[in-house]
């Protein structure tokens, strides 16, 4: 009986009864696709260093025509550790630092280049802004050390 569907419906003039023998999909199950947000945290790892990922969040990417370039801004709550001894309501955010950007990967003969954003913060009674200083690149190189330590292994 669990084979056997039923179908009824009826008009002002006739009644129709149907009953369907149920198909039995034959070959593979239909492969779950995984959720966006897995996808997304999996190519961000491809993409970005793990060290970065920790101070910054993917933001936004834009595809020119010569280089790809995925956007970072700096994770809230990232206090400046010269306002750590300050209350919450002193501390103000105050917009974004000049963008640093960098060198991260190469594929398809494009490059990729990280561009990342730290938070600017400040007193709420002074003009004095503070913000978090990283160590993301090779000195003297705008690239990320990973880059950096892969293109030297080559030589």
């Amino acid at each position: 009986m669990q084979n056997i569907v039923k179908l009824y419906f009826a008009t002002s003039e006739f009644r129709y009864n149907f009953a369907f023998k149920k198909r039995e999909h034959m070959g593979r199950k239909k492969l779950e696709r995984p959720a966006i947000d897995s996808l997304f945290n999996i190519i961000s790892n491809m993409l970005v260093p793990e060290h970065i990922l920790e101070h910054f969040d993917i933001w936004d990417a834009h595809e020119y025509s010569d280089r790809w370039v995925i956007e970072m801004r700096e994770k809230e709550g990232l206090i400046p550790a010269s306002l750590s001894g300050f209350s919450e309501v002193e501390v103000v955010f105050d917009g974004y630092c000049n963008p640093i950007e960098m060198l991260s990967h190469s594929f398809v003969c494009k490059p990729i280049y990280l561009r990342l954003y730290r938070r600017r913060y400040k007193r709420s009674n002074s003009n004095e802004h503070f913000s978090n200083e990283y160590d993301l690149t090779l000195k003297g190189v705008k690239m990320v050390p990973e880059m950096g330590f892969f293109l030297k292994e080559k030589d």
